[in-house]
């Protein structure tokens, strides 16, 4: 087999709809889970590279920093020195990163960057890995060895791409469930909008402290997961979108979700999900764990023009689905 000497992945970013934070195992071990999230177009884009012995360094990395050095216990970057373990990369090599969005900006980009990664490690190495291999792989790297306080929701879009019905089980096992009639998320992305509040946070520390009130957030993480399974049965019924429905789940949702911790929202992030619900939007809410990065609304046309208008000063994206996942781009 010809030796690969370049990869670079895509990965997608996600948004999340309904249920996050019942994708905790602390929750879905004794309760079950159930989110409704999305691929988006949005990506993370990851190249790895055999590296030239005339450097003279095992290692080089270029992401928000760059670092270089022989010793694979001095990478700061703790998810690149976790996969290069995990993969076994026993040559020199140069991992290069760039996202269409900052960093915590509450899209999931460490998990999408966990998955490119991997899949351009192995790609690298000469290895195919199926994708739920490499979703657990990805879980395993995030959950099990840096012990991060996340989910498992977010490594699903970046994997199998889509609009998706996610369960968690007791077990430990989950079920997938793929909308995939195109007159549902188009209706749904084409009435969306993201709106950027400048403001950046780390999600390992907003859900640290949401995990210390854990006992005391079950009920309120109990009705999201309603809200969640309320939603997804008026889809499997009517085989369509109630954007107006989906407001009421999103927006209830978000009432609990902020009384998870006095770190998710704050008096700017409270004020643009307001303003945005007395312009007529049927829902909003923050996306992530909390505390900054993206705002989601949806409505009518003439209400996201009016949010545009709004919030000009901001940056408002428009998005539409990924349906394919974390791919290859480009292999040499």
């Amino acid at each position: 087999m010809k030796q690969i000497d370049l990869v670079t992945t895509k990965t997608p970013l996600r948004v999340s709809f309904l249920g996050g934070g019942t994708d905790i195992k602390n929750f879905y071990g004794k309760f079950g889970g159930s989110v409704l999230n999305s691929a988006i177009d949005k990506y993370v884009y990851v190249t790895v590279k055999r590296h030239s012995p005339c450097f003279q360094e095992k290692f080089r990395l270029n992401y928000s920093k760059s670092e270089s050095g022989n010793l694979l216990t001095k990478i700061e970057n703790n998810i690149v020195r976790e996969c290069i373990k995990l993969v076994k990369i026993n040559f020199p090599i140069y991992i290069s990163t760039v996202g269409d969005v900052p960093t915590g900006s509450g899209l999931g980009g460490s998990s999408s960057f966990t998955v490119g990664l991997l899949k351009a490690l192995y790609t690298i190495k000469g290895k195919k890995l199926k994708k739920k291999k490499l979703f657990e792989e990805a879980c395993k790297v995030e959950i099990e060895i840096l012990k991060e306080p996340i989910g498992k929701q977010d490594q699903v879009p970046a994997v199998y791409g889509g609009l998706n019905f996610i369960s968690f089980k007791k077990n430990d096992t989950i079920k997938i469930n793929n909308i995939k009639e195109k007159k549902i998320y188009g209706e749904l992305f084409k009435n969306s909008l993201l709106i950027w509040t400048r403001d950046t946070r780390s999600a390992s520390t907003v859900l640290t402290n949401q995990k210390k009130n854990f006992k005391q957030n079950i009920e309120n993480l109990k009705k999201i997961k309603v809200n969640a399974d309320s939603f997804y049965e008026s889809i499997k019924l009517y085989k369509k979108i109630d954007l107006k429905k989906l407001g009421v789940f999103v927006n209830r949702s978000w009432n609990e979700k902020k009384k998870l911790s006095n770190k998710i929202s704050t008096k700017k992030i409270d004020s643009i999900i307001e303003n945005s619900l007395k312009i007529g939007c049927y829902g909003s809410k923050l996306l992530g764990a909390g505390g900054g990065g993206f705002i989601i609304v949806f409505g009518k046309k003439k209400h996201i023009s009016a949010i545009k208008r709004k919030y000009k000063k901001l940056d408002c994206l428009n998005l539409d689905l990924n349906n394919k996942g974390s791919e290859i781009i480009s292999i040499v």
